[in-house]
């Protein structure tokens, strides 16, 4: 029975940790991974409620190369490009790089790597890697 570490790969707003909170299990949120920066906020609002500016000592450039990096989207659909985050404004780049901090969200699963995840310790944690994603129907004409 060891503690359980939540990674929510696609976590969206948290379906999976709030399947988890319904059934009374207790666990640690974290990783996620998701990269739509709505989503990002409402996970941090619904799960976390940590609204510290972890971007005080950052210029606005680096915020705009780091989500850059981890790859955001304002759609789901396609990444933002560089520019498209520099014209986001200051405020918008603090607000959203704040939420991905607290929330130990890693971004686009495309960007992340193995080691992203920070499974350590494991005689001493249980690590619960959930995933979920939405398929659309396709329709294929031949």
């Amino acid at each position: 029975m060891k503690p359980i570490r939540l990674i929510e790969l696609f976590s969206g707003i948290g379906a999976q940790a709030s399947a988890l909170e319904r059934l009374g299990v207790e666990f640690e949120h974290w990783i996620t991974s998701d990269w739509e920066v709505n989503a990002v906020a409402s996970y941090n609002a619904i799960h976390i409620k940590d609204y510290t500016d972890y971007s005080k000592t950052l210029t606005t450039e680096w915020l705009a190369k780091y989500l850059y990096n981890i790859g955001v989207s304002t759609d789901g659909k396609k990444p933002m490009t560089l520019q498209q985050i520099e014209r986001k404004g200051e405020k918008w780049l603090r607000e959203t790089y704040s939420n991905f901090i607290a929330t130990n969200n890693i971004g686009s699963i495309v960007s992340a790597n193995g080691e992203d995840l920070e499974i350590e310790e494991t005689d001493k944690y249980l690590y619960l890697l959930t995933y979920l994603l939405t398929l659309f129907p396709v329709r294929i004409c031949l």
